[in-house]
C-alpha cells in the first residue's frame, strides 16, 4: 500500500509538471493575436490578392477550359459531383455532428469531461467558417468562372468587391466548398487546446489537405478561381482561432 502510494504520488506530480510545461509553452495574448489571428490571415489575403491582380486566377483556370468544347469538361461529370462535390462532405459534417454529440455527452461521460471546452469550441468553428462564408457569398460581386463571357458565359470579370443588392451579387466568392474542407483546421487548434502536439500538427495537415482537395474539385469544374479559396481559408482561420483564443492564449502580463 505504502508503495503504491508513492507510485500514485509521483504519477501525478509527473502528469501536473507536464501540464506546467505546456501551460508555459502557451503563447501570450498579444503573440497569439499577432501571429494566429492577424499574421496567417494577412498572409493567406496578400497570396489571394495576388492570384487575382496577377492573372494568376485567370491562367490556372484556362487549364481546366476546353475552347473546343465551349466549357469546363469536368463540370458536369457524374463521378467528381458525386464524390469530390457531394460525398467529401461527409468530412466536415461527420466532424461537426461528432464534436456535437462529444460535446453533449461530456457532462456524462468521464474521459470526455476534460475536453469538454475543446469539443465546444470545434463544433463552434465548424459550423461558423462556412457560416460567415455562405453570408459573404451573397454580398460579393465576383462571378464563378463558368459565369465569365471569357468562358462562354453571361457576366464580365469584376475587381468590385461588394454589391449593394443580392440580386447583383455573382454568389462566388469566398469559395464555400472550399471552406467546408478548410474548417477542419479546428483539429490543429483543438490539438494546441489539449496540449497535444502530434494531435495539432496532423490535424493542421488535415485541415489544409482537405482544403485543397476541396478547392481543386470547384476549379476543375470551373466554379471557383484559386484566389475565392484562398479567402475561404482566411475566413476559416479567423474565425476558429478567435474562438479558440481564451482556450489557447494566457492574458496574465507575466506572459506577454
Amino acid at each position: 500500500a505504502f508503495l503504491g502510494n508513492v507510485c500514485r504520488r509521483s504519477s501525478t506530480r509527473k502528469m501536473n509538471a507536464g501540464y506546467s510545461r505546456d501551460e508555459a509553452r502557451r503563447p501570450g495574448l498579444t503573440r497569439y493575436l499577432f501571429l494566429q489571428v492577424v499574421g496567417v490571415c494577412v498572409l493567406l489575403s496578400i497570396c489571394a490578392l495576388f492570384l487575382r491582380d496577377s492573372g494568376w486566377d485567370l491562367r490556372i483556370e484556362d487549364a481546366f477550359y476546353s475552347p473546343a468544347g465551349h466549357g469546363f469538361g469536368l463540370r458536369h461529370a457524374y463521378w467528381l459531383e458525386l464524390i469530390g462535390h457531394q460525398l467529401m462532405l461527409i468530412l466536415p459534417i461527420g466532424l461537426g455532428l461528432f464534436t456535437l454529440i462529444a460535446g453533449l455527452a461530456a457532462s456524462r461521460f468521464a474521459p470526455l469531461r476534460p475536453f469538454r471546452a475543446v469539443l465546444w469550441a470545434m463544433f463552434a468553428s465548424i459550423c461558423l467558417g462556412p457560416l460567415l462564408i455562405g453570408l459573404l457569398k451573397q454580398v460579393t460581386a465576383a462571378h464563378c468562372p463558368w459565369d465569365l463571357s471569357r468562358y462562354g458565359g453571361y457576366a464580365h470579370y469584376s475587381l468590385h468587391w461588394f454589391v449593394t443588392s443580392r440580386a447583383d451579387s455573382g454568389r462566388c466568392l469566398p469559395n464555400a466548398h472550399a471552406g467546408a474542407g478548410f474548417s477542419l483546421i479546428a483539429l490543429y487548434f483543438a490539438g494546441w487546446a489539449s496540449h497535444r502536439a502530434d494531435w495539432r500538427w496532423w490535424g493542421l495537415f488535415t485541415g489544409i489537405t482537405a482544403g485543397i482537395l476541396f478547392s481543386l474539385v470547384r476549379m476543375a469544374q470551373g466554379a471557383h478561381f484559386p484566389s475565392h479559396s484562398l479567402w475561404a481559408a482566411a475566413v476559416d482561420w479567423l474565425a476558429t482561432s478567435l474562438i479558440f483564443l481564451p482556450l489557447i492564449a494566457q492574458r496574465g502580463k507575466q506572459q506577454q
